[in-house]
């Protein structure tokens, strides 16, 4: 049995389910709030409240304190994407590492990736992550001080990345996958499925109002020209909104007509399903996208 957490800025969600033979299927699904500016930016800033939030969902629920896996979300992580030649993974990591070597504090992070292209289809390609030793250590604490064992930490894109290549109805398309949460929106373009760019920006205007529909606009309009200056024999194809809230339903034709472009949430997959329900999934992968895309 997987149990996946993400903790955002304003709440906790946890998945737990079961992968076989490339099937992944839900089992249950979970959340609680958190006191207001617990989390700010990915960084615990109420130790106590986010504590005693997580302490409630694993009593309510009974979940597991064994083999925990979680994903977080900042924007102090970095991420890059790095074309490698063909070499063992221990030799990866370092190139990986090296890449970052720049970056100022070096030796306070921690590095990792995930295999975006295996050379098969190209040049091997990887999406490398440095990510701060005290923003990893902050939340192992936390699990710990509850006497809960993390297996592993992921990040929100990674875990994201692997949504997508895991969904075949949109593993090969040009297109966005916007997540917004509270007050921040990140958005991924993919090209061939692949992923290609990432951005980042804050929410300013009140969500579920018009003001703050005009600000996501012009958050994609910038993506979506930057994606045809890039690759302009490669338009994006669909835009794909993640993380709507109460008075958001009409949200993506709203913003269809704007743009100009298909909008929509994530399509439903036959692989991926929720008490063997696909279309259950699918509310999952708007709703709960990166824990889903952190059980794969």
């Amino acid at each position: 049995m997987i149990t996946s957490v993400y903790i955002s800025n304003e709440k906790i969600q946890v998945l737990t389910g079961e992968m076989s033979k490339n099937h992944l299927d839900v089992k249950s699904c979970m959340y609680v709030d958190l006191p207001e500016k617990s989390i700010v930016n990915g960084v615990i800033t109420n130790e106590i409240g986010v504590k005693d939030a997580i302490s409630k969902l694993w009593e309510k629920y009974n979940l597991p304190k064994k083999g925990v896996s979680l994903v977080i979300d900042s924007g102090t992580i970095l991420n890059k994407k790095i074309k490698v030649p063909v070499l063992p993974k221990a030799n990866i990591q370092s190139l990986v590492q090296d890449e970052f070597k720049d970056v100022e504090g070096y030796s306070n992070f921690l590095f990792d990736y995930i295999v975006l292209e295996d050379g098969h289809n190209g040049d091997p390609l990887v999406f490398g992550n440095a990510v701060s030793k005290e923003l990893v250590a902050s939340y192992i604490r936390v699990f710990k001080s509850l006497d809960i064992a993390l297996k592993g930490i992921n990040t929100s894109i990674a875990a994201e990345i692997s949504l997508v290549a895991a969904n075949p109805v949109i593993n090969t398309k040009n297109q966005i996958i916007v997540v917004l949460d509270n007050t921040s929106l990140t958005s991924v373009l993919y090209i061939d499925g692949k992923y290609s760019f990432a951005s980042r920006s804050r929410l300013l205007e009140e969500r579920a109002t018009e003001a703050s529909r005009m600000e996501i606009v012009r958050a994609l309009s910038s993506l979506i020209q930057f994606a045809r200056s890039e690759n302009s024999q490669k338009p994006v194809e669909a835009v794909y909104i993640c993380g709507m809230v109460e008075g958001e339903s009409d949200l993506c034709p709203k913003l269809q007509a704007m743009l100009g472009c298909p909008v929509g949430t994530l399509p439903a997959c036959d692989n991926i399903t929720c008490t063997k329900d696909k279309d259950k999934a699918a509310v999952l992968m708007s709703d709960f996208t990166y824990p889903l895309g952190n059980m794969i």
